[in-house]
């Protein structure tokens, strides 16, 4: 697996069956956007190998960002199973209005093609268990457990 440098990293000790990763953000665009990039990486091996082909646009809405970033990753993973979309690039942009926060992202990939891209996890859902968002020291940090 692939890890962006400062961008995420899979946590060994947080569970047991599933996968769990922390990304890191200097806004809410970018941790959103390095969290697609760990889901992406947990199902697929060598992200760089998927290009950019195909475009997909994501919008969702919540009253939180936890829900928000929830919501994302979950419509990546519909995208996976119904479209058999995998992607290598996204453009997260944030909005939060009267406390609704409203997300959408230009994603681009390509179809899975097992000739290109070395599946390795299928991917069933996103855990609420232990799903949080934090800001420390100027940098936010998710932590979401991915049920597989």
């Amino acid at each position: 697996m692939d890890k962006k440098r400062g961008r995420y990293k899979f946590l060994d000790n947080l569970t047991s069956a599933d996968v769990a990763f922390e990304a890191y953000g200097g806004d809410l665009n970018e941790l959103l956007e390095n969290s697609a990039y760990a889901l992406e990486n947990i199902m697929v091996d060598k992200l760089e190998k998927i290009r950019g082909e195909r475009g997909e646009i994501i919008e969702v809405k919540a009253g939180d960002i936890e829900q928000l970033l929830y919501n994302f990753l979950h419509e990546l993973i519909v995208l996976k199973d119904v479209k058999l979309l995998v992607f290598s690039r996204f453009n997260v942009n944030i909005r939060n209005r009267g406390g609704i926060y409203s997300l959408k992202c230009m994603c681009k990939g390509s179809k899975i093609n097992p000739k290109v891209h070395e599946m390795i996890v299928d991917v069933k859902g996103i855990s609420m268990h232990k799903l949080g968002v934090e800001l420390k020291g100027g940098r936010y940090r998710a932590v979401v457990v991915v049920d597989v």
